[in-house]
């Protein structure tokens, strides 16, 4: 079976506003490695499974429910070709649909969710300032509804750029990845709606 095409962006497609991510009801999905799965007890996620990628990205990467499917989660590129597939994707160009060889499909992968109401609502007090979560589209050449979810303080400011030092932003996180696991994240599937897609394929210019 090949690689879904609907997760494709189009040229037409838009990066998605965040003004969109206020509709109510938006839910992110975000998948389990299958060696993973046995980290999850009494429909409880291990601390260890909420990933903030502090290497690199600085955030936890998420998709939007609604075109992207839960299932959707059992694809993954393989790594020799995350470098290009999983490259930001550039408005005004097309997707590229991965090949045979450069994915594959796990279906032993598990997932959890994330509503993104929940997810907004959020602020902790740290050290006289504030931070809240922040959600960014960042589209991949292979996927349109990639998800990056980031802390900010209340200058919007990402934790990542702060003149804070490493064990300061780690201690940000780990609060910030703590208040997700008690209060937001599910693994069982909630109700979701689903994005217009005039929020991300506006009409052509007359």
């Amino acid at each position: 079976m090949g690689y879904p095409e609907r997760l494709l962006p189009h040229s037409h497609y838009s990066f998605i506003s965040f003004n969109s991510f206020l509709q109510r009801g938006l839910v992110l999905v975000r998948h389990v490695e299958s060696s993973e799965m046995s980290q999850i007890q009494n429909k409880l996620l291990s601390t260890n499974l909420i990933k903030i990628q502090s290497d690199h990205l600085r955030d936890l990467s998420n998709n939007l429910l609604g075109v992207f499917q839960k299932e959707d989660s059992f694809y993954g590129i393989e790594k020799e070709y995350q470098a290009s597939l999983c490259a930001l994707w550039e408005e005004n160009t097309a997707g590229v649909m991965p090949q045979s060889g450069e994915f594959f499909k796990d279906t032993g992968r598990g997932y959890y969710f994330i509503p993104i109401d929940l997810l907004l609502d959020f602020e902790f007090p740290y050290q006289e300032h504030v931070y809240h979560f922040m959600v960014f589209h960042t589209p991949t050449r292979c996927n349109f509804w990639h998800i990056s979810i980031r802390l900010l303080n209340e200058k919007d400011q990402e934790v990542s750029s702060l003149e804070l030092s490493k064990n300061q932003k780690h201690r940000l996180w780990k609060i910030a990845k703590d208040f997700l696991l008690s209060d937001i994240v599910t693994i069982e599937p909630v109700p979701y709606n689903t994005l217009p897609p005039a929020a991300y394929s506006p009409p052509s210019p007359h």
